[in-house]
């Protein structure tokens, strides 16, 4: 019986051993997030939040959402990226994976900008509407390439090489 009790406690040690590594930015990314959310879900409670901004089309209540939305953006790239970094450093085969796994919490990241920053924009692009989801798909290309270039070339190989077609 001592023996099963002792194998048990190894085997959760050694667990949370493997996840020592990734727990520090894990833990920074949610609780930023958490600790925003409810920054946002207090202060949009404040009586008056609704009221127009004065010589604006905008309310209060969409330039607080709109600021903390920022926040939370740079928290989940900032974290998100430092998570896949240490995910990559510390399992060895999820190391080819890095760069596609940065390059979701950048995606997020820039969802979460594009629906926070669209009340604020929306009278600026009344006349031409398809101009605002232009705009963020033409930010989102240049990280898509380079991550889809990168996980082509991992998968590829270092040493493989290129053949240049010719007619």
């Amino acid at each position: 019986m001592e023996k099963v009790v002792v194998m048990s406690k190894q085997s959760q040690s050694s667990l949370m051993d493997d996840l020592r590594p990734i727990m520090p930015p894990l833990i920074r990314l949610l609780a930023g997030i958490i600790v925003l959310v409810v920054i946002q879900a207090t202060v949009l409670g404040f009586p008056g939040i609704t009221a127009l901004i004065p010589t604006t089309t905008f309310t209060i209540a969409a330039l607080v959402i709109f600021t903390l939305g920022l926040v939370v953006s740079a928290i989940v790239l900032k974290f998100g990226t430092q998570l896949a970094t240490s995910l990559g450093d510390a399992y060895k085969s999820y190391r080819s994976y890095t760069p596609l796994i940065a390059w979701l919490f950048q995606m997020i990241a820039l969802v979460i900008l594009y629906n926070v920053s669209k009340p604020i924009t929306a009278s600026y692009f009344t006349t031409i509407p398809w101009a605002y989801p232009l705009i963020f798909l033409l930010i989102a290309i240049g990280p898509t390439i380079k991550v889809v270039m990168n996980t082509v070339n991992a998968l590829e190989g270092k040493n493989t090489s290129k053949h240049l077609l010719t007619n």
